[in-house]
């Protein structure tokens, strides 16, 4: 069996801390999460699947203490704050959002507008892999994490 890569993030615990009991409530989201990984990667949108995984682990490279916590429309990073996000928006797109406080868009960098309302993912990537590399991961496309070094 392979070991669970996901954790529950500090706002989840608080929220059950207030429900009840904790511990079981937080050992039942560890056992559903990867199936919100799953209902988020299913159907049409398996194609975009191993962008994902590419991207979580790149995410684990960065330090022991990355987490990741998924629901069931995002897939957030974090540490002791969430610092990224993966959403797969539509069938063929995968959104990265980052919490990038001060640093001004450009090039494939965009701006969420979340500065402005006070929500902690500011920017982010519409990452749109190849039609090559929907058909063959990996091939034919940039890959999604060659770039995320630049940005700090």
């Amino acid at each position: 069996m392979t070991r669970n890569p996901y954790s529950v993030h500090p706002g989840i615990l608080r929220m059950y801390r207030d429900a009840g009991d904790m511990k079981r409530e937080a050992a039942a989201y560890l056992e559903a999460a990867p199936g919100y990984v799953d209902a988020l990667f299913s159907g049409p949108r398996s194609a975009l699947r191993p962008i994902y995984q590419e991207i979580l682990q790149f995410a684990f490279g960065l330090g022991k203490d990355v987490k990741v916590s998924p629901g069931k429309t995002i897939i957030p990073f974090y540490r002791t704050h969430v610092f990224a996000q993966v959403k797969p928006t539509t069938q063929t797109r995968l959104d990265l959002g980052f919490c990038l406080k001060g640093i001004k868009p450009k090039g494939r960098l965009l701006d969420t507008g979340g500065a402005a309302k006070g929500d902690r993912i500011t920017h982010r990537i519409d990452w749109v892999p190849s039609r090559s590399s929907i058909r063959r991961p990996g091939i034919g496309c940039d890959r999604p994490t060659g770039w995320m070094p630049d940005v700090s």
